[in-house]
């Protein structure tokens, strides 16, 4: 009797997305149609109930364990509206306090980047932290007659790692059980093995419009070729694509130029990285892009309706050995950051974002081709049932 293989759900979607190809029956799963409205670009409201929903209560990633890979390496994250502190302690294990001296409120970290420390002094009276956040030094701790300081700590939120991300919660009572909440996403994260990527290279940028409208960018398969004919677009075929939702997340695969042959060959000869391009969207606000020898991470973290922070890892198997391997992912990146994501991607969500405000459209239709956005609306919605509107 022959064994069984189980395939991890990436594979089984490019799976039926292939037999579906090639019997004629694929088709998007749009459900009904809708139109959006240009207000929950602009309004106010709108972004203040999405953070007490949404962004203050998921689980967010905040970097990569090979941000911090020894004792003492930590680093200041201040994308979510409060100043964090991550940092991985001498037991291993990545912590996640607020970067708040419990004395005055100094700041105790304010380095750019990754930096290495065996403890945290605030620089206005030298209250000493341990990297467990626990409080070790107070000087002159006897003149403070009326209050035990010792028990001062350093205020720690949720912080949990899986896949190599990492992820915290402003939520101070949240329960971050990763494996229910990535579901069989999970299974992927292990499929291409996040844990053991290194990051390459990182952008942080500033771009002028709401953030949903580049998430919503990376969930549009009718753009791919128009958009991006310059650059990538053609890659890939026209409107060839399949959607899945899993929980709270999107599964998403666009067929590249050589699917056609892919779809005719044997399962053993598929090489689906290079035949198609598999990308993620993490609830609430995370895009994954499986390209052929990397990974593109793009965290978004609005500051304001018109204002979205955008920071783009980049994830590679192993670091580069060779002049020629260095060379090959600097060019990748620069491409690929630089030419496709800020030059096309993100310059039409700014385009876009002026023309919210016009006043020009009062509805925003969605072909079948976006279904994508639509289910990330549909998502947003199930979290935000108190918001209507205007």
């Amino acid at each position: 009797m022959g064994q069984t293989v189980s395939y991890p759900p990436h594979m089984r979607q490019v799976m039926d997305f292939v037999e579906a190809v090639n019997a004629g029956t694929h088709v998007l799963p749009t459900g009904k149609t809708k139109s959006l409205c240009p207000s929950i670009y602009t309004d106010e409201a709108r972004l203040d109930a999405e953070r007490e929903a949404i962004l203050n209560k998921a689980p967010i990633i905040v970097g990569h364990i090979d941000d911090l890979k020894t004792a003492g390496d930590h680093f200041a994250f201040d994308y979510l509206g409060q100043p964090l502190l991550i940092v991985r302690g001498k037991d291993d294990i990545i912590r996640t306090f607020l970067n708040v001296c419990r004395h005055r409120g100094v700041r105790l970290c304010n380095a750019e980047g990754v930096t290495r420390k065996p403890s945290f002094v605030c620089p206005y009276h030298n209250w000493t932290y341990g990297l467990n956040g626990d409080l070790i030094n107070v000087p002159l701790e006897e003149s403070f007659e009326n209050e035990n300081v010792s028990s001062r700590n350093l205020a720690a939120i949720p912080c949990a790692v899986k896949g190599g991300l990492i992820f915290v919660s402003l939520d101070k009572e949240a329960d971050l059980n990763l494996d229910s909440f990535l579901g069989n996403i999970a299974e992927d994260l292990d499929a291409f093995n996040f844990e053991g990527q290194v990051i390459f290279d990182r952008s942080v940028r500033t771009k002028k419009c709401n953030w949903k409208l580049i998430l919503e960018a990376f969930e549009d398969n009718y753009h791919v070729i128009r958009l991006h004919k310059n650059t990538l677009g053609g890659l890939f075929l026209d409107a060839t694509a399949d959607i899945e939702r899993v929980g709270d997340h999107m599964r998403s695969l666009v067929a590249r130029s050589s699917f056609e042959e892919m779809r005719n060959k044997p399962q053993a000869a598929w090489d689906e990285r290079n035949d198609t391009t598999l990308a993620y969207f993490l609830f609430p606000n995370t895009v994954i892009i499986i390209h052929p020898d990397y990974i593109s991470h793009l965290g978004l973290y609005p500051t304001s309706t018109d204002e979205t922070v955008c920071i783009h890892t980049c994830l590679i198997d192993k670091t580069p050995e060779t002049e020629k391997e260095q060379a090959h992912f600097e060019r990748a990146f620069a491409v690929i950051d630089e030419g496709v994501f800020n030059a096309e991607d993100f310059f039409v969500c700014e385009q876009a974002q002026i023309g919210m405000h016009s006043g020009t459209n009062e509805t925003l239709p969605l072909s079948t081709h976006e279904v994508g956005i639509q289910l990330l609306h549909d998502i947003f919605d199930e979290h935000l049932i108190n918001y209507e509107a205007t």
